[in-house]
C-alpha cells in the first residue's frame, strides 16, 4: 500500500484527507496494525488505483511472520493458521 502511495507522490496524511480519514488510520493499514475494513480497503483502491482486497498481506512481519490475513469473502479479517499447526 506504500509504495502505491509514494508512487503517486502522496502523503499519509494526502491519502488521509482523500478518504476522509485520520492520517492514523492510513499509518495503522501501512504498518499492517489495522484489521482491514472493506470500507476503507474500498476508498483506499480508488485513492491509490491499486487492488488491495482480495489477496494474501503479511502483518508485522517484523513482529510476528506468522500473521497472514486473507482479504476476501468471508474471511476479512480472520487469521490463518500456519500450515502444521491445528
Amino acid at each position: 500500500m506504500s509504495s502505491a502511495r509514494l508512487e503517486l507522490k502522496l502523503t499519509q496524511k494526502e491519502v488521509a484527507q482523500k478518504i476522509n480519514e485520520k492520517p492514523s488510520v492510513v499509518q495503522d493499514y501501512e504498518s499492517g496494525k489495522a484489521i482491514p475494513n472493506p470500507q476503507i480497503l474500498g476508498k483506499l483502491e480508488r485513492i491509490l488505483a491499486t487492488k488491495l482486497r482480495g489477496m494474501f498481506i503479511l502483518l508485522g512481519v517484523e513482529r510476528n511472520p506468522t500473521h497472514l490475513i486473507f482479504l476476501a469473502g468471508n474471511d476479512i479479517g480472520k487469521k490463518l493458521t500456519p500450515p502444521g499447526k491445528k
